[in-house]
Parts: structure tokens; C-alpha cells; sequence
């Protein structure tokens, strides 16, 4: 591959790097302020697992994709969502239940893995326009907002298991450094997302290779960093609980809260291929996770062998197909 810019391949490489390393260290600062904040208002540490952890480690994928539709860039926008849910629940659930087999517990199964289901087939469906509008992103953050509220709503009926959640390591700290770690984590993503977007968009540009396909793995991949350590260290840890609702969380508000909110500043076109292969990709992969987690409740190293193959087969299949 050769590249006609001004900035070398080194350059844009390292450009790359400095984004996803950027993007890594600023949600870890990001989830660890807002966890420490939500615990000094007392929200409950079941309550931070499922809400501030799923979309805190989601942060990237908002920044980016909104930066892409801030410029002129809906391919890249709707391709990292779609891609990070990908590899969200083939790569990182597999390298999860390869390192531990992964135990889902009942009440994800049968409320939050159908809620994710669901939400994948209503994305799915408004793609067959081609086009999603103002209307319909506005329709898909109010979703958020009853999902986010009707999580909290269940999780204050439920019995606190307090021991089975784990929630980022905080150390006693101030309210200012709480605010500190948040105010500096959002600046440090901006920064890397305009750092990877840019560089990824040099790539595309200069390789022939689509925004879309771009979107949809260098970005995809590099955006769900977050959720690929928090998820792996859970497993290492045998917390099933938080490698599971880390990626069904994920999930939900990549596609209520990041198309929500990037498709009200742009409305957001989506090609023929997305709407024909890689849309109906994650729906089927979506409601794969209902067999393989309710076969014992586990997720066994056998199945977790089969979601990465599934996910290199697609990238591969990804880079021969135009888009």
C-alpha cells in the first residue's frame, strides 16, 4: 500500500497508536471519577456495574463516532458501532471463555440479553431506508434513557449481592480529583479520537479501502480496547457477571446512545452493504448469544473457540468484499 499524503506512513501509524492509547488511559480515568463520584452520592455498587462501567468503557466509540459525524463522515460513524458490537461479543466474549468459561447469570439472559436482541433488530430495521434521521436517533437515545431507567428501577428491587459486582478500584479521594479524573478523561479522548479518526481516514483515503470498513475494524477494535481489558480482567478474575453485562451493556448504548446521539447532529446514511451483510451480521450474532449462554448458563471454552473463528471469518470475508 502506498501512501500519496503528506504525512508518511510512520507518521500515520504512530498517529493511530497515540489515539488508542489515549482513547485506553482516558476511559480508565473516566469510569474510575464516575465511579468514585457515583459511590459519594450514593448510588449502589450493583447499580455502577451495570450503568457506569458498560457506558464508561463505551466512551470511545461516543467520542469517535461523533467526531466522524461532526466531519461529514456517517460511514465511520455507523461502522464503528456496528463493528464494536461485532467484536464486541464474538472477540472479547471469546478470548473471555477461553481464559475462564464464562457463567451468565439468569436475570441477564432473560432481561438484558433481549433487550439487546431487540435493539439490534430496530437498528437493523431503520437501515432498510438507507438513512437514519434525526427523528429516529432522537427516538433512540429517549430508549436509552428508559433502559437506563428501568435498569435502576429493577436492580433497587433486587437483593444486593455487593460481593458479585466489581466495580473499578477506588481509593479515598476528594470530590475535586473525582471531577479531575472525569473532566481529564473526556479531554484525553477527544484528543485520541481526533488522533485515530484522522489517522484511520489517511488510511482509507490512500488504500482505496472504505470509511465503512475502516469503521468497522481498525476503529471498532481500537474503540472497544475498554471493554476488551475490563472484560479479560473480569474473567482472569472468575467475575462472569461483569464480563458479560460489560459487553451486553455495551452493546445496548453503542447503538441507543452513541447512534442516538451522533445521528441527531447528522442524519446518518448507511450503504447497501451494512444494511445487507454487516447490520444482519450483528443481529444474528446478537441472538447467538441466547443458545450459547443458556446452555448450562455458561459459556464453555469450545463456544468461545467458535465466536473467534466466527470473528476472523468475518473480517477476512470483510476485506474481500467492495463495499
Amino acid at each position: 500500500m502506498i501512501f500519496n499524503l503528506e504525512l508518511g506512513l510512520t507518521e500515520i501509524i504512530t498517529m493511530i497508536g497515540a489515539g488508542f492509547y489515549l482513547l485506553t488511559i482516558a476511559a480508565d480515568w473516566l469510569v474510575t471519577g464516575a465511579a468514585s463520584l457515583a459511590k459519594r452520592i450514593g448510588i449502589s455498587a450493583l447499580v455502577i456495574g451495570l450503568t457506569v462501567v458498560a457506558f464508561g468503557t463505551s466512551m470511545p466509540e461516543l467520542v469517535v463516532s461523533v467526531d466522524a459525524s461532526l466531519a461529514g463522515n456517517p460511514g465511520i460513524a455507523v461502522g464503528n458501532v456496528v463493528g464494536s458490537n461485532i467484536f464486541n461479543i464474538a472477540l472479547i466474549l471469546g478470548i473471555a471463555a477461553l481464559i475462564q468459561p464464562i457463567s451468565c447469570s439468569k436475570s441477564v439472559i432473560r432481561r438484558d440479553v433481549p433487550v439487546m436482541i431487540a435493539v439490534s433488530g430496530l437498528f437493523w430495521y431503520l437501515t432498510q431506508d438507507r438513512l437514519i434521521s434525526r427523528a429516529e436517533s432522537i427516538t433512540l437515545f429517549c430508549l436509552l434513557v428508559i433502559y437506563t431507567i428501568y435498569s435502576y428501577y429493577k436492580a433497587s428491587k433486587e437483593p444486593q449481592t455487593e460481593e458479585n459486582i466489581e466495580v473499578p478500584a477506588v481509593e479515598p479521594t476528594t470530590l475535586w480529583r473525582e471531577l479531575r479524573l472525569i473532566a481529564t478523561g473526556f479531554v484525553a479522548m477527544i484528543a485520541g479520537s481526533k488522533l485515530l479518526l484522522h489517522g484511520s481516514v489517511a488510511i482509507a483515503r490512500a488504500g482505496g479501502v472504505s470509511d465503512e470498513v475502516i469503521g468497522l475494524t481498525l476503529i471498532a477494535a481500537g474503540t472497544s480496547l475498554p471493554e476488551l481489558a475490563t472484560s479479560i480482567v473480569a474473567a482472569s478474575k472468575g467475575q462472569s457477571d461483569i464480563a458479560v453485562g460489560n459487553v451486553v451493556g455495551s452493546n445496548i448504548f453503542n447503538i441507543l446512545g452513541i447512534l442516538g446521539v451522533a445521528g441527531v447532529i447528522l442524519p446518518l446514511e448507511v450503504s447497501e452493504h451494512m444494511a445487507k451483510i454487516d447490520c444482519p451480521l450483528m443481529m444474528v450474532i446478537s441472538l447467538g448469544c441466547l443458545p450459547i449462554m443458556r446452555s448450562d448458563f455458561k459459556i464453555t471454552r469450545l463456544e468461545g473457540i467458535i465466536l473467534l473463528a466466527a470473528y476472523l471469518g468475518y473480517t477476512w470475508v470483510l476485506f474481500q468484499t467492495p463495499t
